[in-house]
């Protein structure tokens, strides 16, 4: 196998544009820690396209209800107040992680579901979704996009927002296409892992696998490539300090959120998978992103 090529120098050094897309507010923290330092270090432009306003999530929401003075755990009353909420616990977070734009789709949330065998976009106004992405790349030629990798046994929406997002990339002209990376976040704890098993999967770093989406080959890897970020990486005074700290602070933005509270400093690792549908010569593109990150200090 052939060494890929260099990338680019002059682009290598400036800012790199980025796009994350996610289903809910609260899903931009699985890329907090290298967006953080994305954003704060290398100055980099990093947008967020997130489709609904999350209005579903309002189960755990008890904490949050004499914070906001409304019945948040009333469905009804959710149903009302919690997109205006949301919005708000996500801009806050947004700021803290450095987060140029955030762009709101609008699509409904109807709640958890784990149905593995519903359409891609179900109840969702998919060409709406197409045609505001597809939009996104074309106007802002993002140089990556980050997507959650659409894992076995985790919420539906996470997995169709990826598989949508590779769709439209797919879908563009060679020239026009960001490099798409798959984020997946790990323990390196098997009891952590054993905990959060059910829902938004934190799975033990050694040891994983991924094996794709049955049915939609775009969301396939390529095999051995694959970028970390460490979040426990010490740095500051003392070495007391990691970036596990601001993705605290990014998740306790989401206040109506209350089980993901429950996740602050559960992810250890994460990690960045380059998918099949990226060129091979981008594979060098990437590395020297993830190279930067890792050579560049905070600040």
């Amino acid at each position: 196998m052939h060494a890929p090529p260099p990338s680019d120098p002059a682009q290598e050094e400036r800012p790199p544009r980025l796009l994350l897309v996610t289903a809910h507010p609260d899903d931009e923290t699985l890329f907090g820690g290298a967006v953080y330092k994305l954003s704060r270090s290398l100055g980099a432009q990093v947008d967020l396209v997130v489709f609904t306003r999350g209005e579903g999530g309002y189960r755990t929401s008890t904490l949050a209800e004499p914070l906001y003075g409304l019945k948040l755990t009333d469905p009804a009353v959710a149903r009302v107040h919690l997109p205006r909420i949301r919005e708000q616990e996500l801009r806050a977070a947004a700021r803290i992680l450095g987060l140029r734009e955030c762009v709101f789709l609008d699509q409904p949330d109807p709640g958890y579901t784990l149905a593995a065998d519903a359409p891609v976009g179900e109840g969702w106004d998919t060409d709406h979704i197409r045609r505001r992405l597809r939009e996104r790349f074309v106007q802002d030629r993002y140089d990556f996009a980050f997507v959650m990798l659409p894992l076995p046994h985790t919420h539906a929406h996470h997995r169709d927002a990826a598989l949508l997002a590779l769709e439209v990339v797919a879908g563009l002209a060679p020239h026009e296409r960001p490099l798409v990376l798959g984020a997946t976040g790990h323990t390196r704890d098997r009891e952590v892992a054993e905990q959060n098993r059910q829902g938004f999967p934190i799975p033990e770093a050694e040891g994983f696998a991924y094996t794709g989406v049955p049915g939609h080959p775009l969301a396939d890897v390529r095999p051995g490539v694959v970028f970390e970020f460490d979040r426990t990486r010490k740095f500051g005074f003392r070495d007391r300090l990691d970036y596990n700290i601001v993705v605290d602070w990014a998740i306790a933005e989401h206040k109506t959120q209350g089980i993901m509270q429950l996740r602050q400093g559960a992810i250890e690792l994460e990690r960045y998978w380059y998918l099949t549908l990226n060129p091979e010569e981008g594979v060098a593109r990437a590395r020297a992103l993830f190279e930067r990150l890792e050579q560049v200090p905070l600040g």
